[in-house]
């Protein structure tokens, strides 16, 4: 009888968390499309800069490498 609660339970909490996503899932999706219509209906839109290329040559600083001499004596 034990197993038989804590089963029904396990199923209970996984019904729950999957039907909270679902509820999280389909808000995030509202909020977006909102977000999306909202510029629309406004009557003064921000413009956007468009994004600026990156030229290909540039590359990362390399340091430059010090030559260095380790002497090893044994007793």
């Amino acid at each position: 009888m034990f197993h038989l609660y804590f089963g029904a339970f396990d199923i209970v909490l996984y019904l729950a968390g999957v039907y909270g996503a679902i509820a999280l899932s389909k808000a995030l999706c509202d909020q977006m499309d909102e977000a999306e219509t909202a510029p629309a209906r406004s009557a003064t839109k921000a413009a956007i800069a468009p994004m600026q290329p990156i030229a290909p040559h540039l590359s990362a600083p390399v340091a430059q490498r010090k030559s260095v001499s380790v002497g090893v004596s044994a007793q």
